[in-house]
């Protein structure tokens, strides 16, 4: 049986709390990220090309699904407050706005979906796969931020196993029909490559949101938090929310605008060097899930605290989160940069690319060591609502430290080492951390915001 979630959970900094939280919300990132990884993967066995095209069309919907995204869990940060002054009937009124936010955005998606055939930025060896899948995603591309705003009800309560169990779920449904769709059954159904891999991604993420929805409208919490009947259109609270997610929201938007033109410099430069590019990207997007666990994890428990009016349980848990970062991502670097032979049976690639693909994944396993140390402080600032300092820095820096070098190589001709990229990403890991920690010291970002 399913847990109905009701309980109201007393969140404190013990270990046994952190690692309670933690481990959920990075088993069901990581889950979550797997899906797509499997999807490039299962799609690479298909074709290099047609995985090539589906990773450079994932990056161009990112940009937009993140930063709805980004608006839509910004309910986290509400249901933990509320949820930490024990004002349990409004827990459910966020999860609502960020809804009804998510469905308004596809008067924007669907438009985006048909105009894909016209408008794109694929190099022509790439056209059909990429716009293929591109346009499948886009016309449900909603359904990320529905499931990120049901989400965020659970998680705002550090209740993060009811959506692990949502998410494995819906990423065993997509493996199973990844493997029919994009390979086919003869006889039965035509193997339909990077569109199968867009359907049954798709297909996936509705389970996702049945299984939420199911938790959220339950009758125990029908009845405690008033999930149904407290679903009015609140104008204040959609504002606070995006007053909170917008910083956020912007900042995925330039982050994933930035990493969308290195892959466009990338593409054009040259296939092999589009291939390493891509299983370079696609490993560091599955492997930073721990960063994005241990983020919304500190976010949750810090709200809560926030909350309560315990400035000093927080401090307690930076360090304990800086310790769980370097501890998970030290479990990253054993498949990554000690063994990433593995990788080479898994897909058909020249024995050429073996040298170079080898270098990127030591580099990969050091940015993501690094990403979750930086996003185990940003947490802290996002929980008092402190998003702009942070989304600043990590945006001015990006652009200057990593996309303004590469594309300086691509115009003149000298962008030849794909490793390159991931050295200067490490630079610019390093640099945000530095900023970001200076602004949880000045406590600025400390304040209640219900």
């Amino acid at each position: 049986m399913m847990p109905s979630g009701t309980e109201h959970n007393h969140i404190d900094c013990s270990l046994k709390n952190v690692l309670g939280l933690t481990m959920p919300m990075v088993l069901t990132a990581m889950s979550h990220n797997l899906m797509y990884l499997i999807d490039r993967f299962m799609v690479a066995r298909y074709s290099i090309d047609a995985m090539n095209a589906v990773a450079m069309a994932s990056s161009f919907l990112l940009i937009f699904v993140l930063f709805l995204i980004g608006v839509a869990s910004s309910a986290e940060v509400f249901v933990g407050q509320y949820n930490g002054t024990q004002q349990y009937e409004k827990l459910a009124v966020p999860t609502w706005q960020m809804i009804y936010t998510s469905l308004a955005a596809s008067l924007f998606f669907i438009p985006l979906a048909y105009g894909s055939d016209y408008i794109n930025t694929f190099p022509s060896y790439y056209l059909k796969d990429g716009v293929d899948y591109q346009k499948i995603m886009l016309y449900f591309a909603a359904l990320p931020a529905i499931k990120a705003a049901f989400a965020a009800f659970f998680v705002g309560q550090g209740k993060g196993k009811i959506i692990a169990i949502a998410v494995a779920v819906g990423m065993i449904l997509n493996i199973i029909l990844d493997y029919l769709l994009i390979y086919g059954m003869e006889g039965i159904l035509p193997a339909l490559g990077a569109k199968g891999a867009a359907i049954a991604t798709v297909l996936a993420e509705f389970c996702q949101i049945l299984i939420l929805a199911a938790l959220f409208f339950s009758k125990n919490n029908r009845k405690t938090y008033k999930t149904f009947t407290n679903r009015a259109f609140d104008r204040e609270l959609t504002k606070g929310c995006w007053k909170v997610g917008f910083p956020i929201s912007l900042g995925n938007f330039a982050c994933l605008l930035a990493w969308y033109l290195v892959q466009i410099f990338i593409s054009h430069s040259s296939k092999d060097a589009t291939t390493v590019y891509n299983i370079g990207l696609n490993l560091y997007v599955f492997c930073v899930c721990v960063g994005d666990g241990i983020n919304k994890s500190v976010a949750a428990i810090t709200a809560n605290m926030i909350g309560r009016g315990d400035l000093e349980s927080i401090e307690k848990i930076r360090k304990i989160f800086v310790i769980v970062s370097i501890c998970f991502g030290g479990i990253i670097v054993i498949p990554l940069g000690l063994c990433p032979e593995w990788i080479f049976g898994l897909l058909t690639l020249s024995p050429d690319l073996y040298a170079e693909v080898k270098i990127v994944c030591y580099w990969v396993a050091l940015d993501v060591v690094l990403e979750a140390l930086l996003l185990s402080t940003w947490g802290i600032l996002l929980a008092g609502g402190d998003s702009k300092y942070a989304m600043f820095v990590h945006q001015i820096s990006l652009w200057l430290l990593v996309v303004l070098p590469v594309g300086v190589l691509y115009y003149i001709h000298a962008l030849r080492s794909v490793p390159i990229i991931f050295v200067l990403t490490a630079l610019w890991l390093i640099v945000v951390q530095f900023f970001v920690y200076g602004r949880y010291k000045s406590l600025k970002w400390y304040r209640k915001l219900v």
